[in-house]
């Protein structure tokens, strides 16, 4: 199949196309790195048009950038636009459109584990806000007009390639560099850190598994839930750094704790995660290495 991947310049839409051409798919690239613009509604029409299925993962996806007012206004105008746009167009052409969403979504709740359709998610700030609104756009033209669509709510990617602003990327770094290790109080807050290839093979799981996936939400995680103190000791002992581990403040609206279930995607996908937290960043540090 022929398959455009927004976004697919940023590190997880690398390792996507490169995945689906291992795979036996042609994958596009469309991305503003390239001067491809999802507001451009001409160009963007003309590159939908002419392929099979659509990844979108565009986004502002910077937690930071969209902490302060304008910032944040700016996030949801990309996040929430450009996803109208994509939708709007596979819909017109009845292009199946895989939307990659975030388990952020979910925040705190009070129902655990935390699955898709049992789950009311309660996105703690407001990136998670703005990928939670862009799944209802999907929805929207799913029910309205039969765009045939699929959700992933992606858990937080590490591994080779990903973003170096990841908490477990500095950790690394100032551990190398026998910096503190500085976590975000208190510490305590639980994430399901899922490696890269893992979350790609999940991505992907959905195109050999169609029937079972349009219209349909996904969890793409692992179940293993890692402490941030958790994270940065572990990081401490696998590099033999003499860092110090210190505790800043907390961010602010950050959750405490994320619990994900995994068994649709598992039942209906054949997928579920393999690679342990340890493992991943016994994989991961030789490529931090390289980044320093």
């Amino acid at each position: 199949m022929k398959i455009l991947v927004t976004g697919g310049k940023g590190a997880i839409g690398k390792k996507l196309m490169a995945k689906l051409q291992e795979v036996g798919h042609t994958a596009i690239s469309y991305d503003i790195i390239d001067g491809q613009n999802l507001f451009d509604m001409e160009t963007l029409e003309k590159a939908i048009k002419d392929v099979d299925v659509v990844y979108h993962l565009a986004a502002e996806a910077n937690l930071n950038t969209m902490r302060d007012i304008e910032g944040a206004h700016r996030g949801m105008v990309v996040n929430l636009g450009t996803t109208d746009n994509v939708a709007y167009l596979c819909a017109k052409y009845n292009k199946w459109m895989l939307y990659m969403s975030t388990c952020c979504v979910y925040g705190d709740v009070e129902v655990h584990p935390e699955k898709e359709d049992s789950t009311l998610p309660n996105p703690s700030e407001i990136y998670a806000a703005s990928k939670y609104a862009g799944e209802w756009v999907v929805v929207g033209y799913g029910k309205s007009l039969k765009l045939p669509y699929t959700i992933l709510r992606i858990a937080t990617p590490y591994g080779p390639g990903t973003r170096m602003a990841m908490a477990v990327h500095i950790f690394f770094k100032q551990a190398l560099k026998g910096e503190p290790i500085t976590v975000h109080g208190p510490g305590t807050q639980e994430r399901t850190m899922t490696y890269l290839d893992d979350m790609i093979e999940g991505s992907i799981a959905p195109l050999m598994h169609r029937e079972a996936s349009v219209g349909q939400i996904f969890n793409i995680s692992t179940t293993e839930r890692t402490s941030a103190m958790s994270m940065a000791t572990q990081v401490k002992a696998l590099t033999g750094s003499n860092s110090e581990i210190t505790v800043t403040a907390p961010r602010p609206n950050d959750t405490q704790s994320e619990d994900i279930d995994v068994s649709k995607a598992k039942r209906l996908l054949n997928w579920e995660a393999k690679t342990s937290f340890a493992d991943g960043l016994k994989k991961t540090l030789p490529w931090i290495k390289e980044q320093i």
